[in-house]
């Protein structure tokens, strides 16, 4: 993986950015963009928890140099990121263009790709989690999983803390997997019930301030998602607290999924 200056491939999918393409930029700006962005209209769309919105109809598609992701809801994720109370889970769609070991990552990725971690084997996992967040939603850096402090300490810990949306965010990263057999409803159970127990108890531990976490969970289908979104509806609300679910389908990253 190679470093990429800080700021080159970020977009915002939001309503200014399409208003701005509605009004229009110049035709050298608009060619020398290194990301594209495009807003469409489609009746496919994730359920998050009761809330409806017509918003959610709107699909956003990020064009990067290393991967396009799709998701719905940005109204929905951009809520849920601010809102201390609320959780619910959102869906996106992960698509490489180029395998990860050749991926031009942002300095910050590449920071949490060189530091030391608390000895888990999904580093590629945590990394590209940051690194979707940064180009697609403008996420920052602000500590690693190393940097951050906990008392009493000795419990479940979170992969980084970064800036979303103006607030602070603790994010723990997660693989939808099983290496014998398929992934069940009972597996994602499993999953979720450890993870986001494991997120109360760091958040409550935790001497950082962060508004809440989310829980970003790689899957390697479609159905597989399904089943992470239907077992967050079997959490009780302790469990569930105020966690925002991203769950990425990535069909075509086996780096995401192996175990190193």
């Amino acid at each position: 993986m190679t470093t990429v200056k800080p700021g080159r491939g970020r977009r915002w999918a939001g309503p200014t950015t399409e208003r701005r393409s509605k009004h229009g930029l110049s035709k050298k700006k608009r060619q020398s963009s290194r990301t594209n962005l495009v807003q469409k209209r489609s009746s496919n769309h994730t359920g998050i928890g009761n809330q409806n919105s017509s918003t959610s109809h709107r699909t956003s598609v990020f064009v990067g140099e290393n991967f396009t992701v799709s998701y719905s809801q940005w109204f929905i994720f951009n809520k849920l990121v601010k809102d201390t109370c609320a959780c619910g889970v959102i869906c996106t769609t992960l698509q490489t263009l180029r395998e990860a070991k050749h991926m031009r990552l942002s300095m910050d990725a590449v920071r949490l790709l060189s530091v030391p971690n608390a000895g888990g084997s999904s580093v590629i996992s945590e990394v590209l989690s940051y690194e979707l967040l940064h180009t697609c939603f403008g996420a920052t850096l602000l500590k690693t999983e190393m940097e951050v402090s906990y008392f009493p300490r000795g419990g479940s810990i979170t992969d980084y803390v970064c800036g979303l949306a103006g607030v602070k965010i603790g994010v723990s990263v997660t693989r939808a997997m099983k290496y014998q057999g398929n992934y069940t409803q009972n597996d994602a159970c499993y999953l979720l019930k450890k993870k986001l127990s494991g997120i109360v108890q760091s958040s409550r531990n935790t001497l950082e301030k962060w508004n809440k976490q989310i829980l970003h969970v790689w899957t390697r289908s479609r159905e597989d998602a399904d089943h992470v979104k239907q077992a967050f509806d079997t959490m009780d609300s302790a469990t569930r607290s105020n966690t925002l679910v991203l769950v990425t389908i990535a069909t075509d990253c086996d780096a995401i999924f192996a175990n190193k």
